[in-house]
């Protein structure tokens, strides 16, 4: 059970560490989108798991680190992964249509 309870504290100072980040969209400077794509969608996969986290660790009987407002946090995280996400997709698909337009 001491594992447990060290990976959970671990989890959670690695989350509070980069909370900060958490709501800015990835640079996409020197980036193709197929790059930026994968590195959207690992923040999306990311952003989901430590959401699960945070659900069940506030959901447990004798508390967690995480608290309802670490929660809004990584829920509006994940939509704005999300909406990035598919900004991108679109850029790319558009960008392939217009190299298919001149060909």
């Amino acid at each position: 059970m001491e594992v447990k309870a060290n990976q959970n504290q671990l989890d959670y100072a690695t989350y509070r560490e980069i909370m900060g980040d958490l709501l800015q969209p990835i640079s996409g400077d020197g980036l193709d989108f197929d790059m930026l794509k994968r590195l959207c969608e690992s923040k999306v996969v990311y952003l989901e798991n430590l959401r699960v986290k945070c659900f069940k660790g506030m959901n447990q009987a004798r508390g967690s680190y995480f608290t309802v407002d670490d929660h809004a946090l990584i829920i509006k995280a994940t939509t704005e992964a999300n909406r990035q996400l598919r900004q991108v997709v679109l850029l790319a698909i558009t960008d392939n249509l217009a190299k298919r337009q001149v060909s």
